[in-house]
C-alpha cells in the first residue's frame, strides 16, 4: 500500500510564505527610493542649469548726450540729436538684439525716433550704441513766467552781510536761464539662446530727461 507524503507543520507553511512578502517589499522600496533619488538628482541638476545659464534682460547706461545742430524760428526748435550708451550683455551665451530703437519726446509727445540696426552681443560684453538722428521742428512752449520781479528786500547791518547771506541775495538777484527739457527711450529687445536648445526673449529700457538751452542747444545736464 503506497504512504502519502507526511505533511509539513503549519507553522512551516506560515514562515515561508512571510519570508516571501519580506523580500518583495524590499524590492518595491529599494525601486521607490532609487526612483526618488532620481528625481531629486534630476530636479537639483535643472536647478543649478536655471541658476547658470538664466536668460537675464541687458543693461543699460547712457554715457553722453549732445545736440550737434540746433535752430530755433518762429516759435519752433529743430535739433540733430546725438545719444551715446553701452549695452551689456550679463549672460553667458550671445545676446542677438533686434528691434531696438531710440525715441525723442517732448511735454509728453514723441518728437523723433530711430531703429538700431540689429546685431549680436557675446556673453558677458559690452557693446558702445552711437546714435544719432535729425528731428523735425517742432513747437516750443514759451517762457513759464516773467523775469521783471523784483526780489524782497533783505535790510542788512551796516558793516554789511555775512557771506552766506550775500550769495543768498546773489542767487536771488541773477535771473535763472530758462531749460527747455526733452526725455529719450533707448529700447532694446532680443532673444538669448540657452544651451543651443532653448530660446528666451529679453527686453530693457533706459528713460533719460535731458536739460537744453533754448537759446543755443547746449545740454545743460541729464539724468537717466
Amino acid at each position: 500500500m503506497a504512504r502519502s507524503a507526511p505533511e509539513l507543520p503549519a507553522h512551516h507553511y506560515s514562515a515561508a510564505g512571510g519570508s516571501g512578502r519580506r523580500s518583495s517589499s524590499s524590492a518595491a522600496a529599494s525601486c521607490l527610493v532609487a526612483v526618488l533619488f532620481l528625481l531629486l538628482a534630476a530636479g537639483g541638476a535643472a536647478a543649478a542649469l536655471f541658476l547658470l545659464f538664466r536668460p537675464r534682460a541687458p543693461a543699460i547706461a547712457v554715457t553722453a548726450v549732445q545736440l550737434p545742430a540746433f535752430a530755433v524760428a518762429n516759435g519752433t526748435v529743430t535739433f540733430t540729436f546725438q545719444q551715446l550708451a553701452s549695452v551689456r550683455n550679463p549672460n553667458r551665451s550671445p545676446l542677438a538684439h533686434y528691434d531696438s530703437s531710440l525715441r525723442v519726446a517732448y511735454a509728453g509727445g514723441e518728437v523723433g525716433s530711430m531703429y538700431i540696426p540689429a546685431g549680436q552681443i557675446d556673453g558677458g560684453r559690452t557693446q558702445y550704441m552711437a546714435t544719432s538722428f535729425a528731428v523735425p521742428a517742432f513747437a516750443v512752449a514759451g517762457p513759464s513766467g516773467s523775469s521783471t520781479a523784483q526780489p524782497a528786500t533783505i535790510s542788512v547791518p551796516a558793516s554789511g552781510p555775512s557771506p552766506h547771506v550775500a550769495a543768498a541775495l546773489l542767487v536771488e538777484t541773477q535771473p535763472q536761464p530758462p531749460v527747455m527739457e526733452v526725455d529719450s527711450l533707448l529700447v532694446v529687445k532680443g532673444k538669448v539662446t540657452v544651451l543651443k536648445v532653448f530660446t528666451h526673449h529679453v527686453e530693457a529700457a533706459k528713460v533719460c530727461r535731458i536739460g537744453v538751452s533754448p537759446a543755443d542747444g547746449r545740454v545743460l545736464g541729464f539724468r537717466c
